[in-house]
């Protein structure tokens, strides 16, 4: 009865079907293990940079959205300028009077080393009349810094009526008054030195000379040299705070340092930012890819072997390894077997080449091997 069963037609059917499947099985496993094998996960990778403010103000204007794509030097962002700008206003009066100051304090050095040569000699006409020519120029000097002294006396009592409390309108306060009482010590001295000239005049005219006035006149060229020494420094503190002021006005256009996309926008329109805030992120242009590697694997790869990275929805991107590690490490994932957690991979670093468009950072891909 057996041996009828064995010989029969739907036996051999069935003994036939089932085999065709164990086959199609087979194939089906060794495909999977295969592409298993090939076939590893990743996410996109891309640098960073944050830009943070440098200066404090009110935000006027924001250029960009977040997913924008920006160039190098394209504007993120503008901050008032209106108080910057009255700031390099007032270094660039503050440099004009200390030069005006140092020109003043050369002037008086010469004109002591003039009087100390005057006491040994008869002066000339000539000598009389540059020492007259000297006080009108201090003179025109004088009526220069009362003009100015009206000028910030004028923003001063403006600022005030304005009653704002906040620390850079106080700041900014503080610092008009301070170039006001320097200009009016500044008169002060000019003042003195005028009466100084008027009375070496004078002397000079009534060649009244005796030797204490030539050791006074020896000691005032020794003070009028130190005094123009220190003007050319306050020159060059000037100097250099109008270009604190510029740096400060430029700062007030934020721009993008690298090109890329905007992939955070960190303020809005009016906002008010103080020094350090989060202005935007930019993600560079270049996208990454890390995959681990198992060592019988790296045979198949080589640097700028083409790669293939599926999505999720299919879509197909292109990348090419541009870094293959040297040294081997634990594969960096949480598994069951002590066997698998001892089991050495290599990273391998790809460079997205085509149709990167379609990518954003973080996003999880398969890499076709």
């Amino acid at each position: 009865m057996i041996k009828a069963i064995l010989q029969s037609k739907n036996f051999k059917v069935f003994f036939t079907v089932l085999f065709l499947i164990s086959i199609f099985t087979l194939f089906l496993t060794g495909c999977r293990e295969e592409n298993t094998e090939d076939v590893y996960s990743s996410t996109v990778e891309v640098s960073t940079i944050d830009i943070n403010t440098e200066i404090a103000g009110r935000i006027v204007k924001v250029f960009v959205e977040e997913g924008s794509k920006v160039k190098k030097g394209d504007i993120i962002a503008k901050i008032d300028s209106s108080l910057y700008e009255v700031q390099k206003n007032i270094a660039q009066a503050n440099l004009e009077v200390a030069k005006l100051s140092a020109d003043i304090a050369e002037q008086n050095w010469e004109l002591a080393k003039l009087k100390y040569q005057l006491l040994s000699k008869k002066p000339s006409k000539y000598k009389i009349n540059q020492i007259k020519e000297n006080i009108l120029q201090l003179k025109d000097i004088k009526l220069g810094n009362e003009n100015n002294i009206e000028f910030l006396e004028e923003n001063i009592k403006n600022l005030e009526k304005m009653k704002m409390a906040d620390l850079d309108t106080i700041k900014l306060l503080s610092e008009l008054k301070m170039q006001l009482n320097s200009l009016k010590a500044q008169n002060s001295s000019l003042t003195h030195q005028i009466n100084s000239l008027e009375n070496q005049l004078e002397m000079v005219k009534n060649e009244s000379v005796t030797d204490e006035d030539k050791m006074i006149a020896e000691i005032s060229v020794d003070i009028a040299k130190r005094n123009y020494l220190q003007a050319l420094s306050y020159v060059k503190v000037a100097e250099q705070n109008l270009k604190i002021s510029d740096l400060n006005l430029e700062k007030t256009t934020i721009t993008s340092p690298v090109d890329g996309i905007v992939l955070t926008k960190g303020v809005d329109q009016g906002q008010f930012v103080g020094i350090g805030t989060f202005i935007a992120q930019i993600g560079l242009s270049d996208y990454y890819l890390k995959i681990y590697v198992p060592s019988a694997q790296l045979q198949k790869l080589s640097l700028g072997k083409k790669v293939e990275l599926i999505l999720d929805n299919n879509k197909k991107a292109y990348g090419e390894i541009v870094f293959i590690s040297d040294k081997g490490e634990f594969t960096p994932r949480n598994v069951e077997t002590k066997e698998e957690k001892q089991k050495v991979v290599f990273m391998v670093k790809l460079k997205i080449i085509k149709d990167k468009e379609i990518l954003r950072p973080g996003m999880l891909v398969d890499v076709k091997i």
